[in-house]
């Protein structure tokens, strides 16, 4: 355990990628845990940065973001297996406010089969109903040759849920999901009395071009995703593609009632997790593989959401806040991250046209210390995505190995 404690410092200390990570794996018996760094470094006090150290605690509660989509993934299934929905019915049927998706099925869309867009960016919208508005009007689009992924179709099967299941969408996956799995610490929407123990994901820096953009929005227990935090109405109505929080406790009983067959069958957990979209293009490029709203194995490793040593029928999913799930029903394993990209932190750099972002003050992993206007020197996390093989799966699967977990 001390080699991955080591990794974690160099990811919170060394390379100042992540304020701090909690690290969990296990098999659906046993598990393990281990976690380093900080809930919150700074805050802003009349216009002046200022430190403001909390440290992460057993019980912090994070911004699950886009690993809200294994919920509604499963959720979907759950249905399915008690024959209140079919994968082959369309959603304009479903729902009708869907005028443009009258020939798309739920597999079309959980999938990713289909390409949907909106006639205008949700997170642009001015207020809550023209978000809704634009949700709605979702089309199918021609699909891109290699990135597919995308939150539309998670949006999308909220409402084919609870037109199902004839409840809000937390609702049915309190009652289906969280209650069987016994994951009462778990949220769409983070009680007064407990967002003192929510990790902070404020004062995220991005540079898109010439713009320096510095988010102050994101309050304790509010969704960092922009179009959760708008179509939600700060977590009054979970979305389905971010807006979950939990503790490292409530995941592993996640990870392992999936593993022991409690929430859904095996089968139906093997076709989560089946390939749906991943194919060569003849130009030697990659499709996306992905299953149901999660990701499936990469053959290319560095772009890859499964770690190394799970299989063909393992799942993936990331959360933007530095979240990761991952599980292979056939090793019987799963590993799970509930990390910090975001408080203060540059999370995203998209450079002019030519421009490098060695440019940006950061190394060949992005890491670095990037100038700020204000003359602040902010780390970056832009490139942590790609520091997960080396820091957290390889350590894990020794650990694994060594407890005899792992054959």
């Amino acid at each position: 355990m001390e080699h991955l404690l080591g990794k974690m410092r160099y990811l919170c200390d060394e390379t100042r990628m992540l304020t701090g990570i909690t690290v969990a794996y296990g098999t659906s018996r046993e598990s393990e845990h281990v976690l380093y760094g900080r809930a919150e470094e700074i805050t802003l006090k009349d216009g002046q940065f200022i430190p403001c150290v909390r440290a992460l605690a057993e019980d912090s509660i994070y911004d699950l973001a886009s690993l809200t989509k294994l919920f509604t993934s499963v959720m979907t299934m759950i249905l399915v297996e008690r024959g209140m929905l079919s994968l082959d019915e369309r959603i304009g049927e479903i729902d009708a406010r869907f005028i443009h998706l009258k020939d798309v099925t739920v597999f079309d869309t959980l999938c990713y089969r289909v390409c949907l867009q909106t006639p205008g960016r949700i997170d642009d919208a001015p207020d809550r109903d023209e978000g809704l508005r634009r949700l709605f009007a979702v089309s199918v689009v021609p699909s891109p040759a290699v990135r597919i992924y995308s939150d539309i179709n998670a949006m999308v099967m909220k409402y084919v849920i609870e037109q199902k299941s004839g409840m809000a969408l937390y609702d049915a996956v309190n009652h289906y999901i969280l209650r069987p799995a016994g994951m009462d610490d778990t949220y769409a929407r983070v009680p007064e009395g407990k967002r003192s123990r929510c990790i902070c994901y404020n004062y995220e820096h991005r540079i898109v071009r010439d713009r320096y953009i510095l988010r102050t929005d994101t309050d304790l227990g509010v969704p960092h995703d922009p179009k959760a935090m708008l179509l939600s109405g700060s977590g009054h109505d979970l979305c389905g593609h971010a807006g979950l929080f939990s503790t490292r406790a409530d995941m592993v009983h996640f990870a392992q009632a999936l593993l022991r067959g409690e929430l859904i069958s095996r089968d139906s957990l093997l076709e989560i997790a089946t390939n749906r979209t991943g194919r060569y293009n003849e130009d030697g490029t990659y499709r996306q593989p992905l299953g149901f709203l999660c990701f499936t194995k990469h053959p290319l490793q560095r772009l890859s959401e499964v770690p190394a040593h799970m299989g063909a029928h393992a799942l993936g999913i990331s959360g933007f806040t530095g979240n990761h799930l991952v599980l292979d029903p056939e090793l019987d394993c799963f590993e799970v991250f509930l990390g910090n990209r975001c408080h203060g932190r540059v999370s995203h750099i998209t450079p002019p046209q030519g421009v490098a972002l060695s440019h940006y003050g950061l190394d060949d992993i992005g890491a670095g210390l990037v100038p700020w206007p204000d003359g602040r020197h902010i780390p970056s996390s832009a490139k942590y995505v790609y520091q997960k093989d080396a820091c957290l799966h390889e350590p894990i699967v020794q650990r694994m190995h060594a407890l005899g977990w792992l054959a």
